[in-house]
C-alpha cells in the first residue's frame, strides 16, 4: 500500500480545522438544545430610569459585580400592544411586572456548549394595565457584571427590524470574507486536480477566510435571531478563534517558498492541544470553554510572531515575488494588528457595544481586497501566458497549408499509442499527380490541390481517427481502435467525395488519392510493420490507379 503523497497529507491538514467545525456544528445542533423559557424571538432601549433594590438611580451601562435587582416605573409608558425588548449576554434573566413572574430566561446547556451563550435577544410581552417591572440578573460567571443592552419597550416587528438593519452591514461583510474564502478553496481545488505545482496554499488561505467570517459573524446578531441557539453560535466562534492561527502560518509559509518550516508543525501541535484540553474541561465541567480564551489568545499571539517572522525573512532571502510579498505583508499586517487591537480590547472590556471582531474584520477586509486584487491580476497573466502557450504548440502542432496535424504530431500520436497500447488501424494516403499540377499549373493550384484533399481526407475519417499531413502529398490516418468495416466505410466516403469535387470543381487535373491500409495490434507491438504494411499498399494502390487513367 501506498502512502499518501506530501500534498494530500497538506491539504487534509490545512482542511481538518473547517472541517471539524463544521461537523461540531451540525452534531451538536443536532443534539443540544437549551432548555427555559423562551418567548417569541427577541431587542430595543430604557437606559435610563431604573432604581435598585435600595432606591438608588442606575443605568444600564453601569451595573455592579454580582446578581442585580433593578426595577423600573412604567407610568406614562405606552405598553398596548408593546413588549418589553433587550439584549443581555451571559445573564441569567427573570421579568416580573407588579409581582407576578412572566419570564424566565436560565439556559441549561450541554457540558461541551460550557456556561457561556454569548448574546441573547429577549422579547418580553406586557401584561395590560402593569405598572412596573423588575427584573432580577444573574451574570452566569463569578466576579462579573450582568450584561443587558438597548433596552426599550417598542413593537417586537420593529424591534426585530432594528437589529437586522444594524446588523445586516457587518453580516453582509462577514459573508463577503467567507465568500472569498470559498472562491480561494475553488481555486485550490482547481490546482489540486489539475497537479498544478502552485506555491500558494489556497487551502489555507480559504479556510483562514471562512473561519475569520464565522468568527465575527457573532457579533452581528444575525445568526443568534435567524438560529435561536445562541449559545452554538458563541461555541462555534470560540472554536473557529481555536484554529484561526494556524491558517495565516500555513498561507505565509507556501506563499514564502518556506513549506519545510518548522513553525507549521509546532503551531498545529498547539491548536490541537488547545481543542483538546480546552473540550475535555469543559465536557468534564472543570473549566468553562470561555475562561479557556487565554490560550486561544497566547496562539494567536505566537502565530502573530511567525508571521512577522515569515515576512521579514522572504524580504532579506527574496524568496518570494515582490509583488505578491508587497501584497501580502501589506494586508497581512492590517489583519495582524486588526486582531491585535481586538484581542487587547476583549481583555480590557469583553462586553463592548462594538463586539469582538470589530478592528479584526476591517484588517481582514482589507486584507483580502489586496490578496484579490493581486490574485486576479496574477490570474490573468497566468490565463495570458496559458493561451500564448497553447498558440506556440498549435503551430508547432499543426501544417500551415492544411491545418491538419503535422509530422510533429504524427509523431507524438505514435508515442501516445505505444504508451496507451492501442489497437488501431493506419492509413496511408498519397495525391496522384502533384507534380504535374505544379510544374504545369503552377504551385498556387498545387496548393488548392492539397488544401481540396485535405479537406476531403478529414471530412471522410473526422469520425473515426485523426488526419496528419506527413508530407508534401503524404497523409496519414490513425483510428481511434475502429474496425475494418468502419475504416471501408470512411474510405467510400473518401472516393465519393473525390468524385464530386471533381464534378463539380472541374480542377485541370482531376484530383486522385491512392490509399492504403493495415490494422495494428499493439499486443504485438506492431506499429512499424503497420505502418509499412499500409505504405505498400497505397503505392500499390497508386500504381492501379495511375494505369487506369
Amino acid at each position: 500500500m501506498k502512502l499518501p503523497q506530501k500534498k494530500y497529507i497538506s491539504a487534509f491538514i490545512d482542511l481538518m480545522p473547517l472541517a471539524l467545525i463544521i461537523i461540531l456544528t451540525i452534531v451538536v445542533t443536532l443534539t443540544c438544545k437549551t432548555t427555559g423559557f423562551h418567548y417569541d424571538n427577541l431587542k430595543t432601549d430604557l437606559t435610563y430610569g431604573w432604581k435598585t433594590e435600595d432606591g438608588q438611580k442606575i443605568m444600564l451601562k453601569d451595573l455592579p459585580t454580582g446578581d442585580v435587582t433593578i426595577t423600573h416605573e412604567l407610568n406614562g409608558i405606552d405598553i398596548d400592544r408593546k413588549r418589553l425588548c433587550l439584549q443581555t449576554s451571559n445573564t441569567e434573566l427573570t421579568a416580573v411586572f407588579d409581582g407576578v413572574t412572566i419570564y424566565e430566561y436560565a439556559p441549561k446547556q450541554a457540558a461541551i456548549l460550557g456556561k457561556s451563550y454569548g448574546m441573547y435577544i429577549h422579547m418580553i410581552p406586557i401584561p395590560v394595565g402593569a405598572k412596573s417591572v423588575t427584573l432580577y440578573l444573574h451574570p452566569i460567571y463569578d466576579d462579573s457584571e450582568p450584561v443587558v443592552k438597548e433596552m426599550a419597550v417598542e413593537d417586537a416587528g420593529m424591534f426585530m427590524g432594528d437589529i437586522y438593519h444594524k446588523g445586516l452591514p457587518n453580516f453582509a461583510l462577514c459573508m463577503l470574507i467567507s465568500l472569498f474564502g470559498v472562491l480561494m478553496l475553488i481555486m485550490g481545488f482547481t490546482d489540486f486536480t489539475s497537479n498544478k505545482n502552485n506555491s500558494l496554499n489556497f487551502f489555507s488561505l480559504g479556510a483562514f477566510s471562512i473561519l475569520i467570517g464565522v468568527w465575527s459573524a457573532n457579533d452581528t446578531m444575525i445568526l443568534q435571531v435567524f438560529t435561536q441557539y445562541p449559545e452554538i453560535a458563541r461555541f462555534i466562534n470560540y472554536i473557529s478563534l481555536i484554529f484561526l492561527s494556524y491558517l495565516p502560518v500555513s498561507f505565509l509559509a507556501s506563499a514564502t517558498n518556506h513549506r519545510k518550516t518548522k513553525l507549521l508543525p509546532l503551531i498545529f501541535s498547539l491548536n490541537l492541544i488547545n481543542f483538546i484540553v480546552t473540550i475535555t474541561l469543559s465536557v468534564l465541567r472543570i473549566k468553562d470553554i470561555r475562561e479557556m480564551l487565554l490560550f486561544s489568545h497566547i496562539n494567536v499571539a505566537i502565530a502573530m510572531c511567525m508571521v512577522i517572522y515569515l515576512m521579514v525573512r522572504a524580504v532579506k532571502k527574496h524568496t518570494a515575488n515582490s509583488a505578491f510579498l508587497r501584497s501580502v505583508i501589506i494586508g497581512m499586517s492590517f489583519a495582524v494588528f486588526g486582531v491585535f487591537i481586538d484581542m487587547v480590547r476583549f481583555r480590557i472590556n469583553p462586553n463592548s457595544k462594538y463586539g469582538s471582531s470589530l478592528f479584526t474584520r476591517v484588517g481582514v477586509l482589507i486584507y483580502i481586497v489586496l490578496m484579490g486584487v493581486y490574485l486576479v491580476g496574477e490570474r490573468t497573466q497566468i490565463a495570458v501566458e496559458q493561451g500564448q502557450a497553447e498558440l506556440m504548440k498549435k503551430l508547432a502542432y499543426t501544417d500551415g497549408l492544411t491545418e491538419l496535424g503535422n509530422r510533429a504530431a504524427f509523431h507524438e500520436r505514435e508515442n501516445r499509442i505505444r504508451r496507451d497500447r492501442t489497437d488501431c488501424v493506419i492509413i496511408q494516403l498519397d495525391i496522384n499527380f502533384l507534380k504535374k499540377v505544379n510544374d504545369v499549373y503552377g504551385h498556387a493550384e498545387g496548393d488548392r490541390h492539397i488544401i481540396s484533399a485535405s479537406k476531403i481526407i478529414n471530412s471522410s475519417f473526422t469520425e473515426i481517427g485523426d488526419s496528419f499531413r506527413t508530407g508534401g502529398d503524404e497523409f496519414i490516418v490513425i483510428t481511434h481502435e475502429s474496425s475494418i468495416h468502419e475504416v471501408d466505410r470512411a474510405l467510400a466516403k473518401l472516393e465519393t467525395a473525390v468524385q464530386e469535387y471533381n464534378e463539380k470543381e472541374k480542377p485541370p487535373v482531376p484530383l486522385q488519392i491512392a490509399y492504403g491500409y493495415a490494422h495494428c495490434s499493439m499486443q504485438n507491438d506492431m506499429l512499424k510493420e503497420a505502418e509499412q504494411l499500409a505504405d505498400q499498399r497505397m503505392y500499390k494502390k497508386k500504381k492501379e490507379m495511375k494505369v487506369v487513367t
